[in-house]
């Protein structure tokens, strides 16, 4: 197997975008403008986190809090390197909200465009991976070492997301692979002769230095902080939500494997399967949830699935660590389950429960860098119980309240965590 490469930096690639229509504010010309939405906050990141961040933010904007905009055109990395460069290359990025039609799983979203204003730089950036182990910030050094973020960037714990490998619904030849051969094919491609995946136009891959999704699964499967995965990645146009379309529509299914993000993944289970990964060092393949038919991500929350990362949330913050923008360090407290200032008129772990991700509070593992190395994890107020029973609909816990106070364990949102 060759050794995954390290390459040399070549300057921040910025994802340029055009205007769009669709918002309810029009500007001069019939342009639509952001800036004129009510209680904008201007977001960008991983296409990963879409599911997500769609029903998020329709649920937000349906309860009048704030109008999430976020930039579809945009990468992890890239968006992280743009907000720590603020480079001026005159582009004029469209932003989309959400509206919601329909509740639970089954719901649709509508999509509204508005142009932001020249150079718009996001208030509040998601990314799938510690920005450390981004091109952007060890490319281009001899020792492939990473450099910080500037001190006025922070980044912020999030709901964690797994990353599946993935193959068409007519595969039926394999039904795990480890992670070893997950690194051999996307470094050495055809010629590791790994399963059946021996023609590299159909080992599917993630564009440039842009994204997070292909740096976190990078690290998933072994490759050292400082390697990038290029096999694959001169398929064009790949993010997280066309690979599936890559993938299912594919004329070579024997030949063909991608990778997507839990997110994306559980609402397209109809389209592809996903393979069960053997972890580095592990003796035993897994999905990220009991079996490919169930949500509830006990092996992603108790750590045997390996592919795994918390969401990190970037922004701007002061001498104290604190978030700059306001509407900025509302949406990261609403996204971290600490909205008591200022509370939500819905559940987000719902919201995370139904779209493929996990709360920190149903983690019992937590990892300090994108490797697949895992600590134990105890949240002080743990939802173990509560999001069972909001993926699946069940859960062996007890319920409990105030009037209703456990026999043993700890009263937390509702159920009797042990």
């Amino acid at each position: 197997m060759k050794d995954a490469r390290i390459l040399a930096v070549f300057g921040i690639l910025l994802i340029g975008t055009t205007m769009a229509a669709g918002s309810d504010t029009f500007a001069q010309g019939g342009g639509l403008q952001c800036k004129d939405v009510s209680n904008p906050v201007f977001m960008g990141g991983t296409t990963a986190v879409l599911p997500v961040i769609r029903h998020l933010g329709a649920k937000l904007k349906a309860a009048g809090a704030i109008t999430l905009l976020w930039n579809e055109n945009s990468e992890g990395c890239s968006s992280v390197a743009q907000l720590a460069n603020k480079p001026n290359n005159l582009v004029r990025p469209t932003f989309s909200s959400y509206d919601e039609v329909g509740t639970g799983r089954t719901s649709t979203i509508v999509t509204a465009n508005c142009a932001g204003t020249l150079d718009q730089v996001p208030d509040l950036v998601i990314n799938d991976t510690f920005w450390t182990s981004c091109y952007y910030s060890y490319g281009g050094t001899t020792s492939g070492v990473a450099t910080p973020l500037p001190s006025s960037l922070k980044e912020f714990f999030g709901p964690v997301q797994g990353l599946v490998p993935i193959v068409a619904k007519s595969y039926q030849y394999y039904f795990d692979i480890m992670a070893e051969e997950l690194l051999d094919l996307y470094v050495c491609g055809a010629s590791g002769k790994i399963l059946t995946f021996l023609d590299d136009s159909f080992v599917y891959n993630y564009d440039g230095e842009t994204s997070g999704i292909r740096e976190l699964f990078a690290r998933g499967i072994g490759a050292p902080n400082g390697s990038i995965l290029t096999v694959g990645s001169g398929n064009n146009n790949i993010n997280a939500q066309t690979m599936i379309q890559y993938v299912s529509s594919t004329i070579s299914p024997s030949a063909t494997i991608g990778y997507t993000s839990t997110e994306f993944y559980d609402e397209s289970r109809a389209l592809v399967n996903a393979l069960k990964v053997r972890g580095v060092n592990q003796l035993k393949a897994y999905w990220p949830d009991t079996d490919s038919t169930s949500l509830d991500k006990i092996n992603i929350r108790e750590g045997r699935y390996t592919i795994q990362g918390g969401l990190k949330f970037v922004t701007e913050v002061d001498a104290n660590g604190v978030p700059v923008k306001a509407r900025a360090k509302k949406i990261i407290d609403w996204m971290q389950g600490n909205p008591a200032a200022d509370p939500l008129p819905f559940d987000v772990n719902q919201v995370y429960a139904e779209r493929g991700v996990v709360p920190q509070c149903a983690m019992r593992v937590t990892k300090d860098s994108d490797q697949s190395l895992f600590r134990h994890y105890t949240d002080p107020a743990p939802c173990h119980c509560s999001f069972e029973m909001l993926a699946t609909g069940t859960t062996n816990c007890t319920p409990c309240s105030a009037s209703s106070p456990c026999a043993k364990g700890q009263c937390s949102h509702g159920y009797c965590e042990q």
